[in-house]
């Protein structure tokens, strides 16, 4: 509504993958099961819209690089609202011992909580 009022010609880029992926990252490495962590949201590109901006969405990587020569075409604010995929992880450029041990409890917990998909999905979507 700021961007709005002040005409101020923000390009604001939203990557939504769903979830508190961060959260659910630290949950992880700490060994635990992720709780509360997963998003239902709404679409932020018709929440844009509805407050005077541009607002437009993309789940497809093909659409993404004209949605983005658009988005910055915009002359006012402009919002993109990107789906990106949930399971993708957020690798350092270094791993440490502790969280790589956290991974390892929380894997095996997840799979004795009958949760081994999503460890498979996660490896896949990684490590494959």
């Amino acid at each position: 509504m700021t961007v709005v009022g002040q005409e101020l010609p923000i390009k604001i880029a939203v990557y939504d993958n769903g979830k508190l992926g961060f959260v659910e990252i630290e949950q992880k490495a700490e060994g635990m099961l992720d709780t509360f962590t997963k998003l239902k949201n709404p679409n932020f590109a018709g929440v844009a819209r509805a407050l005077g901006l541009w607002g437009q969405t993309v789940s497809d990587a093909d659409q993404l690089e004209a949605a983005v020569t658009d988005w910055l075409a915009q002359p006012g604010p402009a919002l993109l609202h990107v789906h990106v995929n949930p399971m993708q992880l957020v690798m350092p450029p270094f791993t440490q011992v502790e969280p790589a041990i956290g991974m390892a409890l929380y894997s095996t917990r997840a799979i004795l909580h009958g949760r081994g998909g999503d460890v498979w999905e996660m490896v896949k979507e990684n490590f494959l």
